[in-house]
C-alpha cells in the first residue's frame, strides 16, 4: 500500500473552505478513473485553516495517475490560494486493526 499525505496551511479558514469545496466538487468523478484509490480529508477545529489529505494507493502506478490528475485539475487552485504545503509519500510498514 502506498500513501501520500498533503498538509496545506491556508492564509484563512475561508480559503481552506473554498479549497475543500473544490475537492468535493472535482474528486468524486476524477477518483473513479483510478480503481482502488482512497481519499480522506481531515480538519482540526483548533486550526480550521489547515487541511490534511491522505491518499492511499494500491500501487505506484495508481499513485502516478492520481498525481497527474492533481497536476492537471487541482494544482492551479493551490497556486491561486497560495497555501503553505507539506507532503509525504511512502509505503505502509505497519497496519493494525481492532
Amino acid at each position: 500500500m502506498h500513501c501520500k499525505i498533503f498538509i496545506r496551511t491556508f492564509p484563512s479558514t475561508e480559503e481552506c473552505d473554498l479549497f475543500e469545496s473544490i475537492l468535493q466538487t472535482r474528486w468524486p468523478d476524477l477518483i473513479k478513473t483510478v480503481p482502488g484509490v482512497t481519499f480522506n480529508a481531515y480538519r482540526n477545529k483548533q486550526a480550521p485553516n489547515i487541511s490534511t489529505v491522505v491518499w492511499e494507493f494500491p500501487d505506484a502506478e495508481a499513485q502516478a495517475k492520481i498525481e497527474q490528475l492533481i497536476d492537471d485539475n487541482i494544482q492551479r487552485f493551490t497556486q491561486t490560494l497560495s497555501p503553505k504545503t507539506m507532503s509525504f509519500s511512502g509505503d505502509r510498514t505497519i497496519h493494525l486493526e481492532s
